[in-house]
């Protein structure tokens, strides 16, 4: 630690202990741009205002009494004594405020911008300069110049540091590195979250992370803690362009995020804080963009004080998300708090005081990581939840299929008592009273026109018996074995012809002496309603019905007819083709509409043989 202007380093070894911070007293010049010929022995020395302790400012320095104000100019001075030998040596400086010219035994190894005693006359630039100078191991006198009329304090942010020319490289590459790392990992963060953007516009969670990861990776390549890595990639870039840069991106960053935790939580985080927010910040902008850099670091100032209170409420918003159990707010928090930690280092280190070391790359680093873990997390929760969403719905699904199921059971089942019902019942009454009509027809009725009405009345009951017979059938057509539906769709296609006076014709195929399939009574409804269209819609001249069993062992009905063809019998239908649709699904069936050849419509209605299902499922057990 330098002491009163000098420094003594006999007992460093730069070899083995590395660089050394030249931090502590440099003699003071107040209001003087000195140079070293100011400084030969053979002249009287001029006298110093004070010491001044770096990395520190001048500004509220006492001076006769008086603080100094931030903006001026001044000349620091050190001696180093270092260690016996010749060594190659280097000195590091960054970020110095504003404009500066070092000199080392009187050679000049350094400069930034312009010195000037105005603002009109001194062009600020902040860099990063690694001077050379060779050491005989004799003192070595230090002259540095500053001048600062473009920020709110004048002085040294960052230490100077002295050291082997190698291990300053290695400081500086080892920066670059880290930097170009995080920057990689935002960029990374950036495309992929956009991506999930455009594949799920609804979640603008994920395009205000990645706009965030974008802005924080501007801010961090054009600051002072990446040694502005965007000189890597824009070798003359504008300083006070990068310097701008900086400055915007975040304040805007400080808006996007609020909008990416006021998207996952909107009953936390209210609309009328992020207006507030959005007007600082827009103030500031207009500022950065129109004012002089003095202006420009003087708000800086109090916006930093600003931030300190957005970071309050962010963390109290964040705690109440996570008592209440929101998803990912635990990890919110927790990238948060990194990010608060390296944000209020800076503004303490920059505004307040002065620090040696960054912690923003690790705080950035850590926020961007936990943000996308909650994010992660968001997503794996929604995931979790289509799933069982799925499985409840599959299960619903499976209920539904086996109440529709048990319904038609049931309906068939009410059909079949309805028909025993009309069978044994009405129509028996109907055929007794058509008996005795037929009796008293046939005896002597002596009062003039009853005969002719009784003989009505007989013709008008036999039509009743036929149609109530026929509605009996047509109710529950398979009476007696499964086996015994080719008769019902044989009688089916008799009834239909006489009554439409269609020409119809029924043909079977089955191997099997009695068929056993459970789904033939569904075979019959659909034969009955593809008849049934056939002769409303089509215009047939004839109607053929099969029912076969191929050699792909599938039981199998068609209904073919010579009508005007599928478009019309479609057009015409809608309800019965919807009905046959529906029966068949429930039966796992497919059912087919076609053109036939040569004109008209063919329907085809294919399920699995039973014989072969149970082969199947013998098999399957």
């Amino acid at each position: 630690m330098a002491e009163r202007g000098l420094l003594d380093l006999a007992g460093w070894d730069l070899v083995g202990n590395g660089p050394v911070a030249l931090n502590g007293q440099w003699e003071f010049y107040w209001d003087r741009l000195l140079a070293p010929e100011d400084f030969k022995p053979d002249l009287t020395p001029p006298q110093p205002s004070g010491f001044m302790n770096l990395p520190g400012t001048w500004k509220g320095q006492m001076l006769h009494g008086q603080p100094l104000p931030g903006q001026g100019q001044a000349t620091l001075r050190l001696r180093l004594l270092p260690g016996p030998g010749e060594h190659q040596l280097a000195l590091r400086l960054i970020s110095i405020h504003a404009a500066y010219r070092l000199w080392v035994d009187g050679k000049l190894v350094a400069q930034s911008g312009e010195l000037g005693r105005s603002s009109a006359t001194e062009t600020p630039h902040r860099s990063l300069v690694l001077a050379r100078f060779a050491s005989q191991g004799k003192p070595i006198d230090l002259v540095l110049q500053v001048s600062n009329h473009a920020f709110r304090r004048g002085g040294l942010l960052y230490p100077v540091l002295l050291g082997l020319p190698d291990q300053l490289d290695l400081i500086h590459i080892r920066i670059w590195s880290w930097s170009m790392f995080f920057v990689g990992s935002l960029l990374i963060m950036v495309a992929y979250h956009l991506v999930l953007y455009f594949l799920k516009r609804k979640e603008s969670s994920t395009l205000y992370f990645s706009l965030g990861c974008l802005l924080l990776a501007c801010y961090y390549v054009t600051s002072d803690p990446s040694d502005w890595l965007i000189n890597m990639f824009i070798r003359k870039a504008d300083p006070d362009i990068i310097q701008k840069i900086s400055v915007i991106s975040y304040p805007i960053m400080s808006s996007i995020v609020y909008r990416f935790y006021r998207s996952l939580y909107p009953f936390e985080f209210l609309r009328f804080i992020q207006n507030l927010c959005d007007l600082r910040n827009l103030a500031f902008v207009l500022i950065v963009l129109t004012q002089p850099n003095i202006v420009i670091y003087t708000m800086l100032y109090w916006f930093a004080i600003s931030t300190v209170l957005f970071n309050c409420y962010f963390l109290v918003m964040l705690i109440v998300c996570v008592r209440r159990g929101r998803d990912g707010a635990i990890f919110l928090l927790l990238g948060y708090l990194s990010f608060s930690a390296a944000t209020l280092s800076e503004i303490y280190g920059h505004i307040i005081s002065f620090s040696e070391g960054s912690i923003l790359l690790f705080g950035f680093l850590a926020f961007v990581l936990f943000q996308a873990l909650a994010l992660a997390q968001r997503f794996a929760n929604a995931f979790t939840a289509v799933e069982n969403l799925s499985a409840d719905l599959r299960t619903e699904m499976d209920e539904r299929t086996r109440l529709e199921r048990e319904i038609i059971n049931v309906s068939e089942e009410e059909r079949r008592r309805l028909s025993h019902d009309l069978h044994d019942g009405l129509c028996q009454q109907l055929v007794g009273i058509r008996m005795r009509c037929a009796a008293l027809a046939r005896s002597a009725i002596p009062e003039q026109g009853v005969a002719e009405e009784v003989t009505a009345i007989f013709s008008l009951l036999k039509d009743s018996v036929s149609q109530a017979y026929d509605l009996s059938r047509g109710l529950w057509p398979v009476e007696l074995a499964p086996g015994e539906v080719g008769a019902s769709l044989a009688d089916l296609v008799r009834r239909v012809g006489q009554s439409s006076g269609v020409k119809m014709q029924y043909f079977e195929e089955l191997p099997c002496e009695s068929c056993l399939n459970e789904h033939l009574v569904q075979l019959y409804r659909l034969a009955q309603e593809a008849v049934a269209n056939a002769v409303k819609h089509a215009r047939p001249g004839r109607i053929i019905v099969t029912l076969g069993c191929e050699s792909d062992r599938r039981l199998t009905l068609t209904v073919r007819d010579d009508g005007v063809g599928r478009q019309a019998v479609r057009s015409a239908g809608g309800l019965g083709l919807r009905i046959m649709t529906y029966r068949a699904s429930m039966i796992g069936a497919t059912l087919s509409i076609d053109d036939a050849e040569g004109g008209g419509t063919v329907v085809t209605c294919s399920l699995a043989c039973a014989a072969e299902r149970t082969t199947r499922e013998g098999t399957d057990g």
